[in-house]
């Protein structure tokens, strides 16, 4: 074995101990001195989130000492000089210098945003310039972070200085054994610095929405580290704030804050069941040929939302706007954004509070697409998918467990909770490559779309799952909302098209057949939470991106592709280059969008305008200052 190259692994290993301790000690003071933030955090929760924090630590600092680390693994004679072992030195304290100073701007920083700095600092800053011409300002008033970092620094280098390399085990010639197994542990080193960087061996790497599956919501800021926060987001264009109007002024046009004081809340079950790729079109709302049997059947008795959008092209988009009216107006889905760790109102964040067992349910394979990790900071306490199933015999080889079998699963795994529960259910078998359980080919309708056998199983699933949830002592106290997650493909000219592309299914069933009838006006995924919480009733405050139908006749309709917002109301749509309207069409008159007509009537232009100014101007402050919630 070579020990000499063993010697000069360990000493690395020592050196880099280093880093992790002042990482530690920073996490504790970064608790200690926004603790108030942090209620019901004792001594063992601070330990727990200590630990888990070292999967981002390790991230942070690997990243930060990777050309130390490279510099210090390869196995030359060169690294028992004096010389060398200086440069190693240097190179250790000025990159680490850099990185705690940014880890520690969150102990100061924190209370301003309630989560850790992102690359939308630096924008926030106004640029070089203001900096410096602030930092001696932030200097005074947090002098005690200054001591505490120079300190950290001082301890640091101390300690460093004692892990001095042995020049006895300096060894002259080695035998050709010596070098391969150097060569071989060499590259071993290099693969735990690779899985050190991607968090583990998961299937995508480690990002800033996994922290909330370690801890509570709350907690996500002790887990994660400045720096991880920053390298995390710098790849990520954060959000312009804008000011078209005063704080008075933007209130009277569009305002968030919701609360229906004069109701009395009924605590029903709420059973959000997501339809993945269903478009209108499918259903006879989509007046062409319908694929979707028992769910038409369902609108005969449901309140069904006519004129209902989605506020994404893509599952990820789809479910915070869904479960927390929250869509993505960016390039980045939330759920992977700078702001994915923002505080915001899901239904499971309010329901929770009144009681509620709330349950996230998806049959595809843990980790897709971070759902699970956001379902958590989401507040859903309990999250089932293709592990918790445990029967890979109804696992589709691609996706995940066939709808039928999981719903039914679903069904089981609700008859054991305590009312009330809010549950979200996501299908998955209608998503491309669009297979069907053997047993199930040629049993459902062929158009000329592929996925239309998909659509048709996903359908039957359903029924199923009804057929079985009717049989429960919770059917006939449950409120259940089905809604398409995005709309899937499409050869019609209309349904092809931005607004056709983003027409989808929303109705609200009860199973005491309280709820019937038909809204005309436009309405989103975004417009689900407010008008759940009316219908339950619910009597405090909360904030939403979104409007209850009862009280608006048009939804915030809005949908962000490439650099577009699009605003949809009843029978026009409104495209946006923020801050001016770049195009205007009436799809009720013109269906494939051909004769744009902005400027035509300019006091309706004007009104939508408006609109869209004040809404863009609100979402992108409440992002960049994550304020989606209402303290209670």
């Amino acid at each position: 074995m070579p020990i000499t190259y063993l010697h000069q692994l360990r000493l690395l290993l020592k050196r880099l101990l280093l880093v992790f301790l002042v990482y530690f000690i920073s996490r504790l003071l970064f608790f200690v001195a926004n603790h108030s933030y942090f209620p019901g955090v004792g001594v063992g929760s601070l330990l727990e989130d200590c630990f888990y924090g070292l999967r981002f630590d390790a991230f942070s600092i690997i990243v930060s000492n990777s050309l130390f680390i490279v510099l210090s693994i390869l196995p030359l004679k060169l690294f028992w000089t004096k010389a060398y072992q200086k440069v190693l030195k240097w190179m250790f304290v000025i990159f680490n210098i850099l990185f705690f100073a940014a880890n520690l701007i969150d102990v100061g920083y924190f209370p301003f945003t309630r989560k850790r700095a992102s690359s939308e600092l630096f924008d926030q800053l106004g640029g070089q310039t203001d900096v410096l011409k602030l930092l001696p300002q932030f200097m005074i008033d947090f002098w005690w972070i200054v001591f505490s970092f120079l300190l950290l620094c001082s301890l640091v280098i101390r300690l460093y200085n004692r892990l001095q390399v042995d020049l006895h085990l300096r060894s002259s010639a080695q035998s050709p054994g010596y070098y391969v197994w150097s060569w071989l542990l060499f590259s071993l080193s290099v693969c735990l610095c690779v899985l050190g960087v991607r968090g583990g061996l998961q299937r995508v790497p480690i990002d800033i929405v996994n922290a909330g599956s370690m801890t509570r919501p709350e907690e996500t800021a002790i887990v994660l580290n400045t720096p991880f926060s920053l390298i995390k987001s710098l790849s990520q264009k954060s959000l312009v704030e804008f000011h078209f109007y005063s704080e008075e002024e933007v209130r009277k046009i569009y305002n968030p804050i919701h609360h229906f004081k004069d109701s009395t809340f009924k605590k029903q079950n709420v059973v959000v069941l997501i339809l993945e790729s269903f478009s209108k079109e499918y259903t006879k709302l989509g007046k062409r040929q319908s694929i979707t049997p028992f769910l038409d059947s369902l609108m005969d008795h449901s309140l069904v939302f006519a004129n209902a959008y989605s506020n994404g092209s893509k599952s990820i988009e789809g479910i915070p706007a869904i479960l927390a009216g929250l869509p993505s107006l960016m390039a980045n889905p939330v759920i992977n954004s700078i702001y994915a760790n923002n505080e915001h109102t899901s239904l499971a964040y309010l329901l929770n509070k009144e009681g509620y067992e709330c349950s996230f349910f998806h049959g595809g394979i843990n980790g897709t697409m971070n759902f699970d990790d956001w379902a958590k900071l989401a507040g859903y306490k309990n999250y089932f998918g293709k592990n918790e199933y445990k029967n890979d015999e109804d696992f589709d080889n691609y996706w995940g467990i066939w709808d039928e079998p999981f719903l039914q699963y679903s069904i089981r795994k609700m008859n054991e909770m305590q009312q009330p529960f809010h549950s979200a259910i996501f299908t998955l078998s209608s998503h491309h490559p669009y297979f069907v359980p053997k047993k199930f080919v040629g049993k459902f309708p062929k158009t000329k779309l592929e996925n239309s056998e998909s659509i048709g199983y996903a359908d039957y699933s359903l029924r199923q799952f009804f057929i079985s949830a009717q049989k429960t002592n919770w059917y006939h106290n449950t409120l259940f909302v089905l809604v398409a997650d995005h709309c899937g493909i499409s050869e019609d000219p209309f349904y092809s098209r931005v607004v056709g592309n983003s027409a989808i299914p929303i109705l609200f069933y009860k199973g005491d057949n309280s709820l019937a009838g038909t809204h005309e006006q436009s309405f989103s995924q975004t417009d689900i939470l407010p008008s759940v919480l009316q219908e339950l009733g619910y009597n405090k405050p909360f904030f939403s991106f979104g409007e209850p139908f009862m009280e608006k006749q048009e939804g915030n309709c809005f949908y962000f592709s490439g650099s577009t917002h699009y605003f949809f109301g009843d029978s026009m749509v409104y495209a946006f280059d923020v801050p001016k309207l770049r195009q205007a069409f009436n799809y009720r008159r013109d269906s494939i969008l051909a004769l744009d007509i902005a400027g035509k009537n300019t006091v309706l232009d004007s009104l939508y305008l408006r609109r869209y100014k004040a809404f863009i101007q609100t979402y992108n402050s409440t992002l960049i200052h994550n304020t989606g919630r209402v303290k209670n």
